[in-house]
């Protein structure tokens, strides 16, 4: 062993608690303009640029997306879920700072952006969301600081697949490959034959 790892480290007082390597990150997808944002999943990442630089590029691997929102996970306050929708309430109000609203449509389902709130803290926004926003369509109400949230619409970095990934699509049924065999098959010795073959292997 080296001598500098003989060294006795000094120090006085108490020592500063540790830093985490990285933090929790939720993701939502925007899958084309207009469309709501939905939840797509979590991530860990040591800040919020390499958390929005994370996102574009994990979950664009999946599916093509126009816009990637993403907050830390400490920011999300959930409400009580519901068995059945729940019903609108009646609290209502302006006061206060700007809550994003999110609702899961069904128990198991993905959390949609609705909207926002005004409300002076996370419980008064949850029920100022339900007022708002419950239609009879919505089990649960997540709320979230809206200066907490982060959205990247591609102008800065890239929130699609980097490279090609064509190779994870199945491409034996295209139309190009179809016109082939109908030269040599009739349509409906096709037709059974894909339906078989798609049956036996997915």
């Amino acid at each position: 062993m080296s001598k500098f790892r003989d060294q006795i480290i000094q120090h006085e007082g108490e020592l500063p608690p540790g830093t985490p390597d990285t933090e929790h990150w939720i993701v939502y997808t925007q899958k084309k303009t207009g469309a709501p944002f939905k939840w797509a999943g979590s991530l860990n990442a040591p800040d919020a640029e390499l958390a929005v630089q994370f996102a574009g590029e994990h979950y664009g691997l999946d599916e093509a997306c126009v816009a990637v929102l993403t907050h830390h996970a400490s920011f999300a306050n959930d409400g009580p879920c519901g068995i059945e929708p729940l019903e609108r309430g009646d609290t209502d109000g302006d006061d206060g700072t700007s809550w994003c609203a999110f609702g899961l449509p069904r128990r198991g389902g993905n959390l949609n952006l609705l909207g926002t709130v005004k409300a002076p803290d996370a419980a008064t926004a949850i029920e100022r969301a339900t007022c708002q926003y419950a239609n009879g369509k919505i089990v649960q109400f997540r709320v979230v600081p809206e200066d907490k949230i982060l959205i990247s619409d591609g102008r800065g970095s890239l929130i699609w697949r980097l490279h090609d990934m064509n190779y994870k699509f199945a491409r034996g049924y295209s139309k190009v490959v179809r016109e082939k065999w109908t030269r040599i098959r009739d349509e409906e010795e096709y037709e059974d034959y894909r339906k078989e073959d798609i049956h036996r292997h997915f």
